[in-house]
């Protein structure tokens, strides 16, 4: 069977390398922002996200007055990457979990593929830019997006669910806000607790014979030595009662990443980072969550 034979069963190969910098990554990524999903790259200081162009239309819409140029941008989980998630391991029409939603993009790929999502965030602002975005684009079935605390989770979610999706806070690497309650201001070790914590309750609320997507990267303390998060995340998701099944690696657009990798690789050898880690976990029977994923089928743009 040919690459492209693959590519049109599968949306793109089903390797445990995926390139975001293949053209055909791109021109697809390119699909899913014409339907007005913003994928911004660079994290900025503004909370609510690079939503600019379905913020504009909201504002507009809503007698607002509110400029494109007004929404900065934070990094954007990438609407390829959540697509295959939802392609090849939820169960069509299925519901989608993520203790750690973020931004709108994982909510609105699920909406346009027919899931059902909830995802749960700490920051009120965050979710109200969330529902702006999903308003603006008058997407079905609509996102669902929480104010709570992952560690909290039975508070803000019930019932089962056949997928989990997330990308969790990389600890102290960027921080989100100044809640005591963010992980993003907890010291590792403490961190760690709280995401072990955050993972039970998820896996708890995932149906048996299931699988969960985790998307995370290593990242280093102030002595520039690798937590060891990815090691650590495997870690919680196995005594949560997941056992991990894939493993792949997201080669991620260099950015300006050339022009940075000079200098922290003359002063302490520190190679440029360029690529996350997608972990596949399994509840249950493999054969038996197959099964439930169904066919495999992208988005129709």
């Amino acid at each position: 069977m040919s690459k492209g034979a693959l590519s049109r069963d599968f949306i793109v190969p089903p390797f445990s390398v995926l390139s975001a910098r293949a053209k055909e990554w791109q021109d697809r990524k390119r699909l899913w922002l014409d339907l007005g999903i913003d994928s911004g790259e660079g994290r900025k200081e503004d909370l609510l996200g690079g939503y600019a162009s379905a913020m504009a239309k909201w504002s507009e819409t809503n007698g607002k007055g509110t400029t494109p140029g007004s929404w900065a941008s934070k990094s954007i989980f990438d609407p390829v990457l959540t697509e295959l998630c939802y392609a090849w391991f939820c169960p069509p029409e299925g519901k989608v979990l993520d203790p750690f939603a973020g931004g709108s993009v994982r909510g609105l790929v699920a909406a346009y593929m027919g899931r059902e999502y909830t995802g749960v965030d700490l920051r009120p602002e965050q979710v109200e830019a969330n529902d702006m975005q999903a308003d603006a684009l008058g997407v079905k079935p609509r996102p669902k997006w929480k104010v709570g605390d992952a560690v909290q989770l039975y508070k803000h979610v019930r019932g089962y669910f056949d997928f989990i999706l997330t990308c969790p806070p990389y600890g102290d690497l960027e921080k989100y806000s100044d809640d005591p309650a963010d992980l993003s201001n907890m010291h590792y070790d403490v961190f760690i607790g709280a995401f072990r914590a955050s993972m039970k309750q998820a896996a708890a609320r995932l149906k048996e014979d299931r699988f969960a997507a985790i998307v995370v990267g290593d990242f280093r303390d102030r002595e520039g030595i690798n937590r060891g998060f990815v090691r650590d995340t495997i870690e919680a998701c196995e005594d949560a009662g997941l056992r991990l099944y894939n493993d792949a690696v997201l080669i991620t657009q260099a950015g300006s990443l050339p022009l940075r990798a000079r200098g922290g690789f003359e002063s302490g050898r520190k190679l440029g980072k360029t690529h996350q880690n997608v972990l596949i976990f399994v509840k249950g029977d493999p054969k038996v969550a197959t099964e439930a994923a169904g066919k495999v089928a992208g988005y129709d743009f």
